[in-house]
């Protein structure tokens, strides 16, 4: 009357050995930037969403009403922050403008300038 020994279940995602990736990418230079416009109410939605891609970006507010966001990421992410992105704008409308903004100056630039 004995039972059948239980097949081992895997591990769950935390305790299971790291991939291996290649060799590590050089630091950039610079961050990616985009800017983000959507409305007030849904910045609590779009930060969840965001942290929900591993935390791909992050944010910061430069306007509230409306809402004006800086992303920022690495730019070897950029690909993927354009995918998680656009998989997002499926469940809230927002729109992503080129960071700066034509006709600005870049404030990296400005601030390496004597």
């Amino acid at each position: 009357m004995g039972t059948a020994p239980r097949p081992a279940a895997a591990p769950p995602p935390a305790l299971r050995g790291r991939r291996r990736t290649g060799p590590p990418l050089r630091p950039p230079c610079r961050s990616g930037r985009l800017l983000l416009r959507l409305a007030p109410e849904h910045v609590a939605l779009f930060r969840f969403l965001l942290e929900a891609y591993d935390n791909c970006a992050y944010f910061t507010v430069l306007e509230r009403r409306p809402a004006l966001l800086k992303l920022v990421f690495s730019p070897q992410r950029e690909r993927a922050v354009r995918r998680a992105l656009a998989e997002m704008s499926q469940s809230l409308p927002f729109r992503v403008e080129e960071w700066p903004l034509p006709g600005l100056p870049d404030s990296a630039d400005t601030a390496a300038r004597p």
